[in-house]
């Protein structure tokens, strides 16, 4: 198994896509700004959090956080919450990795300051010019911090003075609210067709709903099964609130098996589509047609066009013995 196509399905806290965070006017923009209509740019900028000329280097940034914990980003973070950053751009990390986009370095403070320090000295040569690519991917491990650092972010990036171009048939997934989707569309055109669209924050509110409401079912569980008086009467006081939960661990699951029907039904239809497909191909020439030939002198099947065009040689071999 190659690291970076580790899926969530196989290994939860992975993903195997690199995904660039950003708010709704900024995703349109990020489209709109490459140097051709096939690719767009997402723009480079020194951080936010940098503090005087300690971090000197514009940086596009990525988090390999799995799509379906992304709405973190807006929980956690009031500034992220504020910008509404529900939207977001992603790429296959293998592809990343080929475009020189690296994971950041968490170092401790005490670390990252002797690493500032050599790199300000006068040293020359290939110490400095390594020492110089790993601080532009240092931050912080935040030991100190009251909030301890960022790396729950699980942050990669790309080094540049200008940003990350990309070709739009990079592009694997976009994040969107549902209702924002078709804006976004319309600026990728045919793109669209093997890009992902997903609602990042409603996965998110699902997936941490369901951590709820099994971990309520859990307990309950275990209150019914000791047997013990005082934590069943507890139990009963607030039962209210427990079958208010379970009722929505209900509805939970009843939409689950809501989305496995459309996906079934989806699913049938590819099925019957390409039979459909298939039993229209000719078999000589592979091309498709709703008239096919079949010629007894082949053994095969030919579309009307390619029979007509061997119709016409065979008759012009003939004609010219």
């Amino acid at each position: 198994m190659k690291t970076f196509d580790i899926e969530p399905e196989l290994k939860p806290d992975m993903s195997n896509y690199l995904i660039h965070m950003t708010g709704k006017s900024s995703i349109q923009s990020i489209l709109k700004d490459g140097r051709n209509s096939k690719e767009g740019l997402i723009k480079a900028q020194i951080p936010k959090g940098s503090k005087g000329d300690n971090f000197k280097y514009k940086i596009a940034c990525f988090t390999e956080t799995p799509i379906f914990a992304l709405g973190a980003f807006i929980a956690i973070s009031k500034r992220r919450s504020t910008e509404k950053m529900q939207y977001g751009i992603g790429f296959k990390k293998s592809y990343m990795v080929q475009k020189k986009v690296r994971p950041t370095i968490y170092l401790d403070n005490k670390l990252l300051s002797e690493i500032l320090s050599i790199a300000n000295g006068s040293n020359s040569g290939k110490v400095n010019q390594c020492i110089d690519e790993i601080r532009a991917l240092a931050h912080p491990l935040g030991e100190t911090m009251e909030k301890q650092g960022f790396t729950w972010e699980r942050e990669w990036r790309f080094v540049d003075n200008v940003g990350f171009y990309f070709d739009f048939d990079a592009i694997e997934v976009i994040c969107c609210p549902n209702d924002e989707k078709l804006a976004i569309m319309s600026i990728l055109g045919g793109y669209c067709d093997k890009i992902r669209f997903i609602d990042s924050w409603q996965q998110y509110t699902e997936y941490t709903q369901y951590i709820k409401n099994t971990e309520s079912k859990g307990k309950i569980s275990e209150i019914l099964d000791s047997y013990d008086d005082d934590k069943i009467n507890n139990f009963l006081v607030n039962c209210e609130e427990h079958i208010k939960t379970l009722t929505q661990y209900k509805d939970y699951l009843l939409s689950l098996k809501e989305s496995a029907e459309q996906v079934e039904k989806e699913i049938s239809e590819l099925v019957e589509w390409k039979e459909y497909i298939d039993s229209h191909t000719a078999s000589y020439c592979g091309h498709f047609s709703e008239e096919l030939i079949y010629r007894s002198d082949f053994g095969e099947t030919f579309c009307p066009q390619c029979s007509s065009d061997f119709n016409e040689g065979l008759a012009k071999y003939m004609s010219e013995d």
